[in-house]
């Protein structure tokens, strides 16, 4: 190979080693949005569980009135007691169906940081490979570079 060659391939394999590294840039960033919103989607599931245990409390709470402080006035708070019953329990129905929607969410957003990952990662060695091959051809341009110059007679020496 001539030094034009080496000097073209070297070139080329930076060229291609800055194109590697933006798209590892580009990887990276997609996972670490996608890890933010495993993050996210994880804080929301532990927001609705909280808010679920909330609402078990309350209704645990109402029928402990009910069945305590409240039992001898039972007759006039009956009415009033099955619909605060209703209430907390159609909010709990909502709440643990909104909690299963909220855990597929979670479920998916692991999978795509998953994906996301997996993609980084292959970006990385991608541009190892890269790096790799522009150092490479750069020692390949020295080589050369040394071999025509130990080719080359030595500059002669006008005398004095």
């Amino acid at each position: 190979m001539t030094a034009v060659s080496h000097a073209q391939q070297l070139a080329a394999a930076r060229q291609l080693q800055r194109l590697r590294e933006l798209r590892e840039r580009k990887a990276l960033q997609a996972y670490q949005r996608a890890e933010l919103d495993v993050r996210n989607a994880q804080q929301l599931v532990q927001e609705r569980e909280a808010q679920i245990r909330g609402l078990q409390d309350q209704r645990l709470a109402l029928q402990r009135s009910l069945i305590g402080e409240y039992a001898a006035r039972l007759g006039t708070l009956a009415a009033y007691a099955s619909a605060a019953q209703e209430v907390l329990d159609d909010q709990l129905e909502r709440s643990e169906y909104a909690l299963i929607d909220e855990e597929e969410e979670l479920f998916n957003a692991q999978n795509r940081s998953g994906a996301a990952r997996d993609a980084w990662l292959h970006a990385v060695a991608q541009h190892q490979a890269c790096t790799t091959l522009r150092d490479d051809a750069r020692k390949g341009l020295r080589r050369e570079q040394e071999m025509r110059l130990d080719r080359e007679d030595p500059p002669l020496r006008p005398e004095p």
